[in-house]
């Protein structure tokens, strides 16, 4: 395991202990009935994100005795028979539109939080994930992205050089660039902030954008602009054409101006191929149903019976 990765597991597992436990130290017995007593307030996968979190935690700590126990819990939400209801999954608003973009940057200006609207126009124009906001450099114009996800042995994660020709659009990523490197703030702090303020500025909806809906909305725009898929995977960061399918949706994408594009020699040749068909089947075959054979002549005879060319 990666040392930031325990340590975010570690921060996670602590958080929980005073919050929940009421202790810095707590016993297995303590930890399990706590995980066991919010279970369902989380998701499934975060109950099961957490729960290995407060494993590694305490195997850090050398309680072993605590590892085996967590370890053996069972979701009480999802274990057979439960009457607990899962927790909802939250909706994504997977579409901005240009009014919203541009009455959302106005508002986060007016009110002096630059570094959350600077994130925004970042957002907006190049798709970028918050934690790929401070690697942006730009030189002429072609915008440089370090592609987010990286971990020490595996680079999981896609560089990619893009052009915007529109002088305006440049300025603007360009100065929202120069800023977000040296902003001190974390992401946390940042998305915390954006989301106060959407709630402010539209109170009457129950669902607010993000920085990931920009994400979303920028995929739109590209499956809707006609660029193959490799490009798109390229310009989304994306090292496999596989990853477009989560993100926008061909239909949210008309109408939206399209200002990137992949700088002139990028070989796009390395963007990967699924390695075999979609996950929901499509191409693949699942299964093969057997006919007995005195079925199949009975299917054969009704056919040929019931042919109106009498064949």
């Amino acid at each position: 395991m990666q040392t930031n990765t325990l340590q975010k597991y570690q921060t996670r597992a602590r958080n929980f202990y005073r919050e929940h436990c009421k202790s810095e130290a707590p016993d297995s017995a303590q930890i399990c009935a706590a995980l066991l007593a919010q279970a369902s307030q989380y998701r499934p996968n975060s109950f099961g994100t957490l729960k290995s979190a407060l494993a590694h935690d305490q195997k850090a700590r050398g309680n072993h005795h605590a590892v085996k126990a967590i370890k053996q819990l069972n979701n009480p939400v999802t274990a057979q028979g439960s009457t607990l209801a899962k927790k909802p999954k939250p909706k994504q608003i997977r579409s901005v539109s240009e009014d919203d973009y541009t009455t959302l940057v106005q508002h986060l200006s007016a009110h002096e939080f630059m570094h959350e609207a600077l994130s925004v126009v970042l957002a907006h124009y190049l798709g970028v994930r918050p934690c790929e906001m401070r690697t942006i450099t730009v030189i002429g114009n072609n915008v440089h992205i370090i592609g987010g996800k990286k971990s020490a042995p595996l680079d999981r994660g896609a560089d990619r050089t893009l052009v915007i020709e529109d002088p305006i659009v440049l300025n603007a990523v360009a100065e929202a660039a120069r800023v977000m490197r040296a902003c001190p703030r974390t992401n946390t702090a940042i998305r915390d902030r954006l989301r106060k303020e959407c709630r402010a500025l539209w109170p009457r909806r129950t669902q607010h954008p993000t920085l990931k809906s920009f994400r979303h909305q920028l995929g739109s725009n590209l499956k809707a602009s006609g660029e193959s898929d490799e490009a798109i995977a390229y310009m989304m960061g994306h090292q496999s054409i596989a990853s477009i399918s989560v993100y926008g949706n061909r239909r949210s994408g008309p109408g939206h101006k399209l200002y990137i594009r992949p700088a002139e020699g990028t070989d796009l040749s390395k963007v990967r191929q699924p390695k075999q068909p979609p996950v929901f089947g499509r191409g693949r075959v699942v299964g093969r149903i057997e006919v007995p054979s005195h079925l199949a002549r009975r299917t054969t005879a009704l056919f040929f019976q019931n042919d109106p060319r009498g064949t």
